[in-house]
C-alpha cells in the first residue's frame, strides 16, 4: 500500500491561487473587458488582462517570499500573522469570484432593468482592497521583517 504524506503549506495556498489568476489572465487576453476607474474629471480605463496579470505577480510574489522563508531558510514565522495574512488574500480572492459569480447568475435570470449589481460589486473591491492593504500587506511584511530576524529554527 501505499502511504503519500503531504503537507498543505502557505506558500502552496499562495501558489495555487496564482496560477488560478494566470488562468484568468489567459481567459482575458482573447475577450475585450476592461476595469474602468472613474476618479473627478479622469477616467481610466486598464484592461482585464494587465489588471488580472499584476494580481498573479503580487500572489506569485507573497508565495515565493514564504517559499523562501519557510523552505529554503527554515525561518519560523509568526503562526497569527501568517494565517491573518492568508486568510484575507486568499479569502478576498474567493469571496469575490463567488460574488461575480452570484451577480451574473442574478443578472441572467431576472429583470436586468430592475437590476444592477455595479454598485454591491464596487463596494466589496473597495472593501477587500482596504483590508488586503491597511491590514493583510502591513501583516506580511511584520511577518516577514520577524521572520527574518527570529534566531529560532523550524
Amino acid at each position: 500500500m501505499i502511504n503519500i504524506k503531504f503537507n498543505l503549506k502557505t506558500y502552496h495556498l499562495f501558489f495555487v491561487v496564482a496560477l488560478l489568476y494566470l488562468l484568468i489572465c489567459i481567459k482575458n487576453l482573447y475577450e475585450d473587458t476592461s476595469f474602468d476607474i472613474n476618479l473627478h474629471d479622469t477616467y481610466y480605463v486598464i484592461p482585464s488582462f494587465y489588471l488580472t496579470f499584476v494580481v498573479f505577480i503580487f500572489y506569485f510574489f507573497q508565495g515565493f517570499v514564504y517559499w523562501i522563508l519557510q523552505k529554503m531558510m527554515r525561518k519560523k514565522l509568526v503562526r497569527w500573522l501568517t494565517i491573518l495574512h492568508s486568510f484575507i488574500l486568499i479569502g478576498s480572492f474567493a469571496y469575490y469570484w463567488l460574488l461575480i459569480g452570484y451577480y451574473k447568475y442574478l443578472a441572467e435570470n431576472s429583470n436586468p432593468l430592475l437590476y444592477d449589481s455595479y454598485q454591491t460589486i464596487n463596494i466589496t473591491l473597495t472593501i477587500l482592497t482596504l483590508l488586503i492593504f491597511l491590514i493583510a500587506v502591513p501583516a506580511f511584511i511584520i511577518n516577514l521583517i520577524i521572520g527574518i530576524f527570529r534566531k529560532a529554527n523550524c
